[in-house]
């Protein structure tokens, strides 16, 4: 009960809020061409330079912005997303250049708890 609790207090912040307000229609599609965008840029010969350093300080606001709708299964699509991203570059450093990324493999291991712990709180949810 803790988490909706956090959950609906974000969502009464960000509507109550007059710039946050505006944005908050957008947090779904935003959160989705941002994440779909980390993901295409893990693929090797693929950067979008400082523009990648934007997209994940937006990923990150649009998703905490996203998780007030309390829709858990768009939540842990999302967070599917970051995991995806963090796998790919993780395969990519060990296929191509034959290293092993320690970081990378905490990433992955971390969006992906996230993203089975949402999955698992939307089929709660549902019930």
């Amino acid at each position: 009960m803790g988490f909706e609790n956090v959950c609906k207090s974000l969502n009464y912040y960000f509507s109550n809020h007059k710039v946050y307000s505006i944005l908050q229609p957008f947090a779904l599609p935003a959160t989705f061409v941002c994440g779909l965008l980390m993901v295409i840029e893990s693929f090797p010969g693929v950067s979008l330079g400082l523009f990648s350093t934007i997209l994940y300080v937006l990923f990150y606001f649009f998703f905490i912005m996203l998780l007030g709708s309390e829709n858990f299964v768009i939540i842990a699509a999302a967070m599917g997303l970051r995991t995806a991203a963090s796998l790919i570059s993780e395969l990519v450093d060990i296929f191509k250049y034959k290293f092993f990324s320690w970081p990378m493999l905490i990433y992955i291991l971390v969006f992906g708890y996230f993203t089975y712990a949402a999955y698992m709180k939307s089929l709660k949810t549902s019930k």
